[in-house]
């Protein structure tokens, strides 16, 4: 056998055992990336969540309704909790406690270049039949906006930049329980 050949067949080894070794470690590991299908971490007699309109204690208007119909929709894809609109085993509480903007950058001449907003949210799980807290959370989300030189623009971009906190933290709050259970 000459080197070339030699280098050829380690290389093929390689190739072959490298994908091979990384799979056993991560079968090996216990690492899983979500339950199966049936797993369900919640007890056995929470079957159905009520999703309460979120309360908003910020001065921004609007963003309870778009918080409450992302976590409608988050649930409706799937959690092992059916939703409902009333009567169900638990009820997931969500405030908005606050929203802050902060200065990030600054042009030459000391006017904002961008602000970062910060939006914070606690959610709470309750058990219906004794409001007993299950469950209980904060969460916050943060996103830079550009500020302009007018205002209607540069509360667009702050509007736009809340949206995208809210699509951000929602699947967290999901996960966040679930993953609590």
């Amino acid at each position: 056998m000459t080197r070339p050949d030699r280098s050829r067949k380690t290389l093929q080894i390689i190739r072959l055992g490298l994908p091979v070794a990384v799979f056993a470690f991560v079968v090996g590991c216990g690492y899983r990336f979500s339950g199966a299908p049936g797993d369900n971490p919640y007890p056995p007699d929470i079957k159905t969540i009520v999703l309460e309109s979120a309360v908003n204690n910020t001065t921004v208007t609007g963003i309870e309704t778009e918080l409450t119909n992302e976590l409608r929709q988050e649930f409706a894809l799937g959690s092992g909790l059916t939703p409902v609109r009333s009567e169900g085993d638990v009820i997931l509480k969500t405030i908005i406690s606050s929203y802050i903007d902060t200065p990030s950058t600054y042009k030459a001449d000391g006017k904002e270049l961008t602000r970062i907003g910060v939006l914070r949210v606690d959610c709470s799980l309750h058990r219906t039949a004794k409001n007993k807290v299950l469950w209980q959370k904060e969460l916050s989300a943060s996103y830079p906006y550009n500020v302009t030189d007018t205002i209607s623009e540069t509360l667009s971009n702050r509007r736009r930049a809340i949206s995208k906190m809210i699509k951000d933290v929602t699947p967290r709050i999901h996960r966040s329980m679930y993953d609590n259970f």
